[in-house]
């Protein structure tokens, strides 16, 4: 019998090394198309950008939109989460109401914080967020 009150901490190893802050934000809606859109702007720019104002890709709404202006580059985004609001966007997005140079669409209400491999809480939609919130720190 092992009594884990006795057990002593240890160091757990680190197998797959360091990762960078984009991938642990790709869990929670708007996380991938935060990461993919810094990323292709320092890449178009040359230049590292800390100052991006990406706090209306962090939102809960199921279906929304922001323009980010960095230097003399405009871009328009759409996100959504959950395929009938990603329905709603690609509709407006067929029907000309919209357009983006890029978006991002997780199948999963909050992303992949709210799969169907997460156990199911049961007040869901709270827990999503806090599991969202955590990603952020």
């Amino acid at each position: 019998n092992i009594d884990l009150s006795d057990l002593q901490g240890v160091v757990f190893d680190n197998p797959l090394s360091e990762y960078s802050g984009a991938g642990v934000i790709f869990g929670r809606t708007g996380g991938v198309i935060e990461a993919a859109t810094r990323t292709a702007l320092e890449s178009i720019t040359g230049k590292r950008i800390d100052n991006i104002e990406f706090s209306s890709l962090r939102g809960w709404e199921g279906f929304r939109s922001c323009e980010l202006n960095v230097g003399d580059i405009n871009l328009k985004i759409g996100v959504a989460h959950g395929l009938k609001e990603a329905g709603k966007m690609l509709d407006k997005i067929r029907e000309g109401e919209e357009f983006y140079h890029a978006i991002e669409i997780m199948a999963c209400n909050g992303g992949c914080i709210g799969g169907g491999g997460q156990p199911k809480p049961k007040k869901r939609q709270e827990t999503i967020i806090k599991r969202g919130e955590g990603l952020n720190k």
